[in-house]
């Protein structure tokens, strides 16, 4: 690491690490601000949240749209850290729950099984040093050695790590060694859950995110467990009223900004350059969000007014709903959510693949699967 580039910052120390490296050590937060110049991007992502946050309240089902989104997030998430599936693979896995899958499509599963855990428990817990490992744990579940599971899940590291280069003479940045890296998240855990600051707490959200991904507390999976925290963050401070907000796609599209403006915090201590570069993160999922809603919520009418020009089944409305949810399924699948019978399931998913809602997946023939094609490019972007 360049400790030359550190040089009169007063947003941390360097410290001495391994083969006579130097590692840096944040200061704890909050750092002094001036919020004042960045109050045009604080009013447009705290408008546009605000109005994703209304949407969400009238959603009748949000996890209509959550779920498609979830998957977009893990995906995107999942790909900045070079772990590539499609949102074809993805779904199949989550149907079949089917640990031999490919290895890169399960680590994405896991990712949302990890999103999906830690949005139950913010419900009535604080975020903490618990629900953070938690995530981690599930989040490097059946991980293969090379992507995770030999990187200790649901523990912090106990060893030094570094960033950009395959030795540390030639890492761009050094987090904390772990001892110090433990204390920095016993701070960051009680500056994430102090709500008598006076912060804003979108501002509150920006300011962990770094501070997490300069800590670095894991041996692999920092960058997606971090993201997924923002969410997290906006949830338990009422800023959403559901899950829609996820930011990763928006960071993967400028990736470069994103690393170099955190290494600005360190290096410089240019907080504005950071927080600028957040809110405007915010503020463009916000609005891609609302976007993709709106094309879930188009083309669930479309198959309603499918359904009812064709049939009375309100059997095959219920698996058209659902499939926003679950976009593949087998036939014993929908007899189960119906409440009916294998042939009656196989009558509704017959109807269901001549409107063009359902098409059979190739490959699969013991269960055959049906997915709903249109839905999964959706969570893939398109």
């Amino acid at each position: 690491m360049d400790t030359s580039q550190f040089r009169g910052t007063d947003s941390g120390n360097l410290v001495p690490t391994i083969e006579g490296a130097r590692a840096f050590v944040p200061h704890g937060l909050p750092p002094e601000l001036n919020l004042g110049n960045i109050i045009a991007e604080f009013g447009e992502a705290s408008a546009a949240l605000g109005g994703l946050s209304e949407i969400g309240s009238t959603i009748a089902n949000p996890y209509m749209v959550i779920r498609p989104l979830q998957r977009n997030e893990a995906l995107r998430s999942s790909a900045m850290e070079g772990t590539y599936s499609t949102a074809d693979e993805l779904a199949l896995v989550e149907a079949l729950d089917d640990a031999s899958s490919n290895d890169a499509a399960l680590e994405v599963r896991n990712y949302i099984r990890a999103i999906e855990y830690a949005i139950e428990q913010v419900r009535t817990l604080p975020i903490s040093h618990r629900l953070i490992r938690g995530m981690h744990a599930i989040l490097l579940d059946q991980s293969t050695k090379v992507r995770g599971s030999n990187k200790h899940p649901g523990e912090y590291r106990q060893y030094q790590n570094w960033i950009g280069a395959r030795n540390i003479q030639n890492a761009r940045f050094i987090p904390p060694p772990p001892n110090q890296a433990n204390s920095c998240m016993d701070d960051l855990e009680q500056f994430i859950n102090n709500e008598e600051n006076g912060i804003p707490p979108l501002i509150v959200a920006g300011l962990s995110h770094y501070q997490f991904e300069t800590i670095h507390p894991f041996g692999d999976g920092n960058g997606r467990v971090g993201r997924m925290l923002v969410t997290l963050q906006l949830l338990s401070r009422q800023l959403l009223s559901s899950p829609l907000l996820y930011v990763s796609s928006y960071i993967e599209a400028n990736k470069d900004e994103y690393i170099d403006s955190m290494f600005a915090v360190s290096a410089q201590g240019d907080w504005e350059r950071w927080l600028r570069y957040f809110l405007i993160a915010v503020k463009e999922s916000c609005i891609e969000t609302t976007k993709t809603i709106a094309k879930l919520n188009a083309l669930q009418e479309r198959y309603r007014g499918l359904i009812h020009e064709k049939s009375k089944s309100t059997s095959a409305l219920l698996i058209a709903d659902h499939l926003f949810e679950r976009p593949v399924m087998s036939i014993t699948d929908v007899s189960k959510l119906c409440s009916t019978s294998y042939q009656s399931a196989k009558k509704n998913v017959d109807l269901l693949v001549r409107l063009g809602v359902l098409q059979q997946v190739q490959g699969y023939e013991n269960p055959k699967l049906y997915w709903a094609k249109e839905i999964i490019d959706i969570s893939d972007g398109r």
